[in-house]
């Protein structure tokens, strides 16, 4: 029988022959955690990365334990458990990556037994190594998204629907439904799932009893879970709940417009790519997957049904993510990695043992040897299901380590707000009282300079900080941090109307010697021309490793 496919008549998977997948799966896991850790502290945060920070930094100190005075668009789960990491470890970058870290690992592991589950330990081996491996799961593994969370979530919900574990299913899509509101999209793939558990329905009486067993406690989970969250979003008393502002913040409303089909497609293939960052392997799976779907047809099993099943489930996802006019954003396909990933595994072993009984009929030719012929396409059998990973792993390792060395354009930052963390350190080193005004960087100061000395002003417009400089500007020292990104010359020209000059303090530099941040001491101009003015500060110069004072 054709190791591919598994008959609808089978209730349970043959005994395995050889028990070496675990072992691999090991390794993948081991993998995973290395190429992980390689880039864990070697980028600050994206500014969202920043927001969901420092409202776990709200929740930790007890400031804010409830969020109060703050506008969130997710459910709160993922905060808190990002606040319990920053109260045990310290308020740092690290601490609030862990979780992320920790979920993209167990989901290495989740997809190794959902894919063993589903198609047996072969392809959930090569579908662990394909997630371990891939830049999509490495660069979002090191931030402090909610993301890597939501994808644990899924793939725990999935395993546990697998496995016909009702409950657990019912656990995990209520705690899923926590960490983010975008859950409640995989339900219908998980109900799906448990309908795949053997003995499979085999007419609609007997799906309605499955359904009927499942649909109760998951309701009443998702129910409890609703209570939660949306119970903690009344005793917030916020003007805007989570919900409402997480549905004016992502939800487009419209199609997309003539105009944006093309570049939505290119856009969205292009963040495709990053899947698996090989382009041959990407071709490979366009191209044989619909040969994989086919070939099911021939042969009705378990396996063809879940084939049929996340495909037509990731063509739905991509398809509604394309044609609704979303944001083109990359963290809208994690979750959906580690499905693309079993069916890759699945494609590729297809290929393998299609490759096989080529090599079978080639040496049946050639040998004549009916006895001899079946040792040989044995050794051919093994050596594919083997060599496989091997070859997968030499195929894809330079898109991973690349990705382990922030080479990608997917995920966090990478270099953009290098120093900002050695800015923050200097701006907290200014008088007590000090006033910085910024335009740019609400978000990441709101982390970087939390319980700082310096209260953060921020203006909407040039002519708000010109009215606040008039006002107020005698009352204390002045600073302003501008990313050289951003240009500054409406800023400077509104300062100089308030009789005010930029005087460079701290320049911060990216990791490849360009200036990324300059702290400026907003000073008075003298009130007479030609007056002798005060000696300028000198410039203080910084990089991203720490600082380096000048004339010192």
């Amino acid at each position: 029988m054709d190791p591919v496919q598994i008959p609808l008549r089978r209730l349970t998977p043959a005994p395995a022959r050889i028990t070496w997948q675990p072992a691999g799966a090991l390794l993948a896991l081991l993998a995973a955690t290395i190429l992980r850790c390689i880039p864990l502290e070697a980028n600050r945060f994206h500014p969202d990365e920043a927001l969901y920070a420092y409202f776990a930094r709200l929740i930790a100190s007890g400031h804010d334990p409830l969020l109060a005075n703050v506008v969130v668009d997710k459910p709160p789960l993922a905060f808190y458990l990002t606040a319990l990491s920053l109260w045990t470890i310290g308020p740092n970058e690290l601490a609030a990556r862990l979780p992320e870290l920790f979920a993209g690992l167990v989901s290495v592991a989740l997809l190794y037994a959902l894919g063993r589950q589903l198609y047996g330990a072969n392809v959930g081996h090569l579908a662990a190594w394909l997630l371990a491996l891939s830049p999509f799961g490495i660069l979002f593994s090191i931030t402090a998204f909610v993301d890597p969370l939501l994808t644990a979530g899924v793939l725990w919900a999935l395993w546990a629907a697998s496995r016909g574990r009702w409950r657990t299913l019912a656990l995990a899509m209520a705690i899923t439904f926590g960490f983010k509101q975008t859950a409640l999209l995989f339900l219908p793939l998980a109900v799906a799932v448990a309908l795949l558990v053997p003995p499979i329905p085999a007419s609609p009486r007997e799906a309605a009893r499955r359904l009927a067993k499942v649909l109760p406690p998951l309701l009443v989970a998702l129910a409890a879970s609703a209570l939660i969250v949306f119970g903690w979003d009344a005793l917030r008393h916020s003007a805007i709940g989570f919900w409402s502002q997480g549905y004016a913040d992502n939800f487009p409303g419209r199609l997309v417009r003539a105009n944006e089909v093309v570049p939505r497609a290119l856009a969205w293939v292009n963040l495709l790519h990053y899947f698996t960052g090989s382009t041959s392997l990407n071709l490979l799976f366009v191209l044989c997957l619909p040969l994989l779907l086919l070939s099911n047809r021939q042969t009705p099993s378990r396996m063809g049904l879940a084939d049929l099943l996340l495909a037509g489930f990731l063509l739905l996802y991509l398809a509604a993510y394309w044609l609704l006019a979303f944001n083109v954003w990359d963290r809208y396909l994690l979750p959906i990695v580690p499905l693309w990933m079993l069916l890759l595994a699945h494609v590729l072993l297809f290929v393998a043992y299609a490759l096989s009984r080529a090599l079978y009929a080639l040496s049946r030719r050639v040998y004549r040897l009916a006895r001899g012929v079946a040792g040989l396409d044995l050794g051919f059998r093994k050596t594919l299901t083997l060599g496989l990973p091997l070859v997968l792993g030499l195929l894809l390792a330079p898109s991973a380590l690349q990705a382990a060395h922030s080479g990608y354009p997917i995920g966090g930052d990478h270099g953009a707000y290098d120093g900002i963390d050695g800015a923050a350190r200097f701006i907290n080193s200014l008088p007590q009282g000090s006033v910085l005004y910024d335009h740019w960087l609400s978000w990441e100061w709101n982390f970087y300079l939390y319980g700082g000395p310096v209260y953060v002003a921020w203006f909407p417009s040039p002519d708000s900080l010109a009215t606040d400089l008039r006002a107020f500007g005698a009352t204390s020292p002045r600073y302003l941090a501008v990313p050289t990104w951003e240009g500054d010359g409406e800023v400077r020209a509104a300062a100089a109307m308030a009789g005010y000059t930029f005087v460079p303090l701290y320049t911060a530099y990216r990791r490849d010697g360009q200036p990324t941040i300059i702290v400026y001491s907003l000073t008075k101009t003298p009130p007479a021309a030609g007056s002798t003015a005060p000696p300028a500060a000198l410039p203080i110069r910084a990089d991203s490793a720490g600082l380096r004072r000048g004339n010192q």
